[in-house]
C-alpha cells in the first residue's frame, strides 16, 4: 500500500460509517485528512478517535461551493462518500435521495473541474444499480436497471462521473458497493436483526422468507477496496464490483447473529418483499481483484467483531415479559 505520510487527502462524508473508518484509516497512516461532511446523518463522534488529528469541515454539497476549499489545496486524492445510503427511504422521500446523491455528486465534479482538474474522484456507488441482475454473478458489465431511487440515484452520478473523466480528463473511479456492514452501521439488516435478537431472544421476525441473498462485506474490506482503486486503478471512469465473496441468505444471516448473540429464537417471516428491494446478489469481483484486492475480513470473523461492537453501543436491554 501507498505510504500517505504528510499526503493531503480529502473525504466528503468522511463523518458516516464508511467514510469514517476510511479516515480513521488515512489518517493512521499518517496522511492530512480533511472531512466534508454537512452531519445530518454523519456523527462527530464517529471521528473521535481521529478529532485531532483531522480538518472537519461542515459543508453540504448540494448548497455549498467546495471550490474555495480545493483552490490551492492540491489533495492528492478525493474519496466521494457522501450522500443518501437508506433505500426505503428513497422510496419515501425520492427527491432527496435526488438531491443528495445525484445533484451533490454533479456539483463535487464541477468543483473539481474548475479548481483541482488533476486530483483523483473515487466515488462509491451501489450494487442497487443492477436492480434484480442479469445473470449470477453479476458483473461490471451487466445491464444496470435499479428498482429503487437509490439505485438510480446512485447509477446518475456514476454515469457523470465516467461521462466527467471522458469529456473532461477528469481522473475517476466508482465503486459498487454490496451489503456493507461493520461498527457504527446503526440501521440495515444486521443491525436490524442484532436488536431485534437483543429484544426478544425468543422470537424474531424477519421480512420476506429468508431466502433473499446477500454478500455481506465487512467495512475493513471497503476500506481497503477503496485504497487499492486509489493507487492503482486507471481512474478513467472505471467501475468496480467491491464485495466480500461470500454469499448467505437472510436465514442463514439471522442463524449466525443468533449463534453469536447466544440466542436460540424462533423465525417468523413476513413471507412479502418490501418495495425497491432485490432478491439475490451475488458479486463478480475479478476486475478489483485484479488490482490486488483480497477481502481480509471474512464473515464469520466480521458478524463477530460487529457482534461485540453492538453489545458495548447500547445499554441492557429490558428483559422480554
Amino acid at each position: 500500500m501507498t505510504d500517505y505520510a504528510g499526503r493531503p487527502v480529502l473525504v466528503t462524508g468522511g463523518a458516516g460509517f464508511i467514510g469514517s473508518h476510511l479516515v480513521e484509516e488515512l489518517a493512521g497512516r499518517g496522511a492530512r485528512v480533511t472531512v466534508v461532511d454537512n452531519l445530518f446523518s454523519g456523527r462527530r463522534e464517529n471521528l473521535a478517535a481521529v478529532a485531532d488529528q483531522i480538518e472537519l469541515c461542515e459543508l453540504n454539497l448540494v448548497t455549498d461551493d467546495l471550490r474555495p476549499l480545493l483552490t490551492g489545496r492540491e489533495f492528492d486524492v478525493i474519496f466521494h462518500l457522501a450522500g443518501n445510503a437508506n433505500l426505503a427511504g428513497s422510496v419515501h422521500d425520492p427527491r432527496h435521495d435526488f438531491e443528495t446523491n445525484a445533484r451533490a455528486s454533479f456539483n463535487l465534479l464541477e468543483a473539481v473541474r474548475a479548481a483541482a482538474p488533476r486530483t483523483p474522484v473515487v466515488h462509491t456507488s451501489t450494487a442497487g444499480v443492477y436492480g434484480e441482475g442479469s445473470r449470477q454473478p453479476i458483473a461490471e458489465d451487466d445491464p444496470t436497471v435499479p428498482v429503487s431511487p437509490y439505485g438510480i440515484s446512485k447509477l446518475t452520478a456514476e454515469l457523470y462521473v465516467s461521462a466527467y473523466a471522458r469529456l473532461y480528463g477528469l481522473r475517476t473511479a466508482n465503486l459498487r458497493l454490496f451489503s456493507v456492514y461493520g461498527p457504527r452501521l446503526r440501521k440495515q439488516v444486521i443491525y436490524d436483526l442484532m436488536v431485534k435478537i437483543r429484544e426478544n431472544p425468543r422470537e424474531l421476525f424477519i421480512y420476506g422468507d429468508g431466502s433473499q441473498v446477500r454478500d455481506f462485506n465487512h467495512v475493513a474490506n471497503v476500506v481497503q477496496a477503496l485504497l487499492v482503486v486509489a493507487e492503482r486503478a486507471r481512474l478513467d471512469g472505471d467501475v468496480y464490483n467491491v464485495a466480500s465473496g461470500e454469499s448467505l441468505t437472510i436465514r442463514e444471516l439471522a442463524a449466525t447473529l443468533c449463534e453469536r448473540m447466544g440466542a436460540s429464537p424462533r423465525f417468523v417471516y413476513s413471507g412479502d418483499v418490501r418495495p425497491g428491494e432485490a432478491q439475490r446478489w451475488h458479486a463478480d469481483m475479478m476486475r478489483l481483484k485484479t488490482l490486488g484486492y483480497e477481502p481480509k475480513m471474512g464473515i464469520v470473523a466480521g458478524l463477530t467483531d460487529t457482534v461485540r461492537w453492538f453489545h458495548q453501543d447500547l445499554p441492557p436491554a429490558d428483559p422480554v415479559e
